[in-house]
């Protein structure tokens, strides 16, 4: 800023491409990088860092910025414009289902079990899992225990005998307290006796988002906390991948058709594609033009595509990305869903006969002094399906 304020634009420039590399997709340093470029009478890269800014976040206001006056008459910044009131136009793609009858639950991930016919609902707030009727939306607690924490994601192995499940400490949650801050744990559970067989806790600053299981039984989990991923063989868990100098937030993570490929989410950067035998040789899939890298936060395998909730953006929209023969490259996009009203951070989603689901709606937002859940901020949780092609 005090390179801006002496009129300094060439260390400006300097200065900001050094905080964007330091940390990507952060709203001011971005901004400033779009504005610095401009400054520096670099038309092409400040058009294209405020597009990238308005795919971040279409309500940000540059109109009137005088640091953009010389982009102002150029077709460049009008497409620009003209892109920031398309990302309002609402795309309507996916249904509501039904409403929970648990109001303040916070979930975050849901299961079908096919063998039991079971819906299962995991939740931040109340550290339980509960299954609900798909029909009319009534929840009864499936598994409830005073050690659970917030919980996250949940998978059942191939044979459905154990339920896998990320839990986290989270202030969001009843019951927290300062001593629990950092500690997450993956939880086995026998789903027929509905019991926790193993827990396998972690001390720190661990936020586990997310998993997945191979055919032969190996549970990976994504560390948001501490951009890692770990893996559980035998019921021992070890670190897998440590991406602390490339990743920042890791999200949702799935396997490819075959699982010769591992595709994690990460919160700032997009997404990285792991070759299972060779996970050296992973690399970061480019976003094609007019996609944002930003915010992704559950991501799902179908049909050589790749399902991402963005919800760290504005608006928020799920968009179904379409891979190359190789599934190293992203060869186009669609949107299924843009600035939908009931959307207020879905999560995580899952494919069930060829049909997507989601939660629409948690009550992040909701939460004022000492976290505590204000009841008319928010509605009963929504579920959501969208059929796939």
């Amino acid at each position: 800023m005090e390179a801006y304020k002496s009129k300094n634009y060439s260390q400006f420039l300097t200065i900001t491409q050094k905080l964007d590399s330091i940390r990507p997709s952060h709203p001011t340093f971005i901004y400033n990088l779009a504005a610095a470029y401009a400054l520096n009478n670099r038309k092409k890269e400040a058009v294209s860092v405020l597009e990238k800014v308005v795919l971040m976040n279409n309500k940000m206001v540059f109109e009137e910025d005088a640091d953009f006056l010389s982009l102002q008459n150029s077709e460049d910044y009008k497409n620009i414009l003209e892109l920031k009131l398309n990302l309002e136009k609402p795309i309507i793609g996916s249904n509501k289902i039904l409403s929970l009858s648990e109001k303040d639950l916070h979930p975050e991930s849901l299961l079908y079990l096919s063998k039991s016919k079971i819906w299962l609902a995991s939740s931040i707030r109340k550290r339980k899992i509960i299954s609900f009727d798909v029909k009319t939306g009534k929840c009864k607690d499936w598994l409830t225990d005073n050690g659970l924490l917030s919980v996250f994601a949940m998978k059942a192995d191939a044979k459905e005998k154990y339920l896998w499940v990320t839990t986290s400490s989270m202030p969001e949650m009843e019951g927290f307290s300062k001593d629990l801050e950092g500690k997450a744990e993956v939880l086995k559970i026998d789903i027929k006796a509905k019991k926790i067989v193993t827990r396998f806790p972690l001390t720190g600053n661990h936020v586990l988002g997310d998993l997945v299981i191979s055919k032969n039984g190996d549970v990976y989990v994504s560390d948001s906390g501490e951009a890692v991923i770990y893996k559980i063989t035998n019921d021992k868990m070890n670190l897998w991948l440590d991406l602390k100098k490339e990743a920042f937030n890791l999200q949702g993570l799935t396997f490819n058709e075959n699982q010769c490929k591992l595709f994690i989410a990460d919160y700032l950067k997009g997404i990285l594609v792991i070759p299972m035998k060779n996970p050296k040789d992973r690399k970061w899939l480019t976003f094609p033009k007019g996609a944002t890298v930003k915010g992704i936060d559950g991501l799902v395998y179908y049909k050589n595509t790749l399902i991402a909730v963005h919800n760290g953006v504005k608006p928020i929209r799920l968009i179904q990305y379409n891979l190359d023969e190789k599934q190293d490259q992203i060869k186009s996009y669609t949107i299924l869903d843009n600035n939908r009203p009931e959307f207020d951070e879905p999560a995580l989603a899952t494919v069930v006969n060829d049909k997507l689901y989601f939660f629409s709606n948690s009550p992040w937002k909701a939460y004022i002094k000492d976290f505590y859940l204000e009841g008319n901020q928010f509605v009963n949780p929504m579920l959501f399906q969208y059929e796939l092609k």
